[in-house]
């Protein structure tokens, strides 16, 4: 039986994604409908979950450029802690995965806030309500640097500082970076570039004076390494590499669809929310997740900042052999890994009662005592 919405939530699921308004023509020509750089993406009303969240806790929108020209930028949420909490002087960056937004961590979120942590929720690049053809993603180490420019901007507001020439700012919380699957690979890669101590081995996004410090991760089923199920065909990717020159944007792999959860339900309302991406994997995107796997796995033993790694043994779409690696390969003297027997891609799907929610309650504990302790 198909997923039905919430009563009172049905005009939402209602809404027609953008992405599937736009014509292919004008994705491949790279010319965005009225000169809307985010594909009309950002005229979508924010999910009932999402708008809770802001209705019920102190919040504030932000939005970074990432070139000089000020044409391409990303977005952000910030969700300050419950009023009750005491401030533990920490924020928890949480990076979505791929085809989803930000927002879509307000189901999880209060666990957090009520612990007196500040969330933080960008939109990747080409998401949600950032700028890009949706999902179209040519280089996935713009996605690290473009979280590291939200934790900028975020720090730079708190402090309500306007820098001098050769000026700077002093850092006051700590900053852990968690994300699931592409969110995972993410942050992985956020941690190696931003983590302290300074590697000037690694390639940094920013020659400013103002270089906050990630203090570690949390990072889950990252896509380090694509389960057998989910890699396109060998031929597939041929055609792809062959096209890829001139028709970057366009969709062409189904990739990990199908194989997200055991629960039909999650993707089937994954596919009815007018913030995510239903569409075929796209051509850029693709070879960029393939040149990111290849690139970071180089990169595995410079990751040198606590972290927590967790990942079920029953992911059909990334192997947990490729957080096993991390872990192994990682210098951090502060690490852990933690393997869900079973578990499949998706670690916080929210269950359809108590016992069913069990797993993702496992896992949320899981991050928010490491944190606690962090």
């Amino acid at each position: 039986m198909p997923w039905k919405p919430p009563a009172g939530q049905e005009w939402y699921y209602s809404i027609p994604s953008p992405w599937a308004q736009r014509s292919l023509v004008s994705q491949l020509l790279h010319r965005p409908p009225a000169g809307d750089r985010t594909w009309g993406r950002k005229d979508v009303p924010r999910s009932p979950e999402e708008q809770e969240i802001r209705d019920t806790h102190g919040h504030r929108d932000g939005q970074v450029f990432l070139d000089e020209a000020r044409s391409d930028w990303v977005t952000y949420q910030v969700w300050e802690p419950t009023k009750s909490a005491t401030s533990r002087d920490a924020d928890l960056v949480f990076v979505h995965g791929i085809n989803d937004y930000g927002g879509k961590f307000s189901n999880h979120a209060k666990k957090f806030l009520d612990a007196g942590y500040r969330v933080i929720v960008p939109d990747l690049p080409s998401h949600g309500r950032s700028t890009g053809i949706h999902v179209h993603c040519p280089n996935m180490e713009a996605l690290a640097d473009a979280v590291y420019e939200v934790i900028k901007d975020v720090m730079l507001k708190d402090s309500k500082l306007v820098q001098e020439t050769g000026g700077s700012v002093t850092q006051q919380r700590k900053v852990f970076v968690a994300g699931q699957s592409l969110g995972g690979f993410t942050a992985t890669l956020t941690c190696l570039k931003y983590g302290g101590p300074l590697d000037t081995s690694l390639p940094s996004a920013s020659s400013t004076s103002f270089r906050p410090t990630v203090s570690g991760g949390v990072i889950l089923c990252p896509m380090l390494q694509i389960a057998p199920d989910s890699r396109p065909s060998y031929a597939v990717e041929l055609a792809a590499r062959a096209l890829a020159s001139v028709a970057g944007p366009l969709p062409f792999a189904n990739a990990n669809k199908g194989r997200n959860s055991e629960d039909p339900e999650v993707e089937e309302q994954f596919e009815m929310d007018p913030q995510t991406y239903g569409g075929k994997l796209r051509i850029a995107t693709g070879l960029a997740i393939l040149e990111g796997i290849l690139d970071i796995d180089k990169k595995l033993p410079h990751l040198r900042v606590p972290f927590l790694l967790c990942h079920g043994t029953g992911d059909r779409v990334t192997s947990y052999k490729g957080s096993q690696k991390l872990y192994e390969e990682a210098e951090s003297k502060d690490k852990e890994i933690k393997l869900y027997d079973g578990y499949e891609h998706i670690l916080l799907r929210k269950g359809r009662d108590e016992a069913d929610d069990v797993r993702r309650q496992t896992v949320l504990n899981d991050m928010l005592d490491w944190l606690n302790r962090h």
